[in-house]
């Protein structure tokens, strides 16, 4: 597996919504993301479990990333989730996107989320449209 890249959210002006949740990104290789994130209590809904909103945008993000990393802006085309177990208990959780598809206008993104346990606890398949507008350098993209 290539070097992984730490995705450098810091730089980017427009970050706030995934900076506020507290999302970490990596790329281990072109057409993958990984992604994690700490639960905090105002994540949860009024059953103590995390919010379906809150594992809803990790998907996206994480798979948006592995379709970013292709080397062309990207927009969320559509999404489904399914919440698989219980995450009362559950205070981090990991997703991993993998590339089913990489096409000239959409990409199709299975992401898996689990938690620090390593039970999963949801898995979402996401599609992306291209813009087709290139990323000018993609070593230097604010992910």
């Amino acid at each position: 597996m290539a070097d992984r890249m730490k995705c450098r959210f810091q730089d980017n002006p427009h970050r706030g919504f995934t900076n506020d949740l507290g999302m970490n990104l990596t790329v281990p290789e072109k057409g993958m993301a990984i992604g994690s994130m700490k639960i905090e209590d105002r994540m949860l809904n009024p059953y103590g479990a995390i919010h379906g909103g809150v594992l809803f945008s990790l998907a996206d993000t994480v798979g948006g990333t592995a379709a970013l990393s292709r080397g062309f802006y990207i927009v969320t085309s559509t999404g489904t989730i399914h919440y698989l177990r219980d995450t009362s208990k559950s205070r981090e959780i990991t997703a991993t996107a993998i590339e089913v598809k990489s096409g000239k206008t959409l990409s199709i993104y299975d992401v898996e989320m689990e938690d620090e346990y390593g039970k999963v606890v949801a898995k979402a398949t996401m599609t992306y449209f291209s813009t087709g507008v290139a990323v000018e350098n993609l070593d230097e993209l604010n992910y």
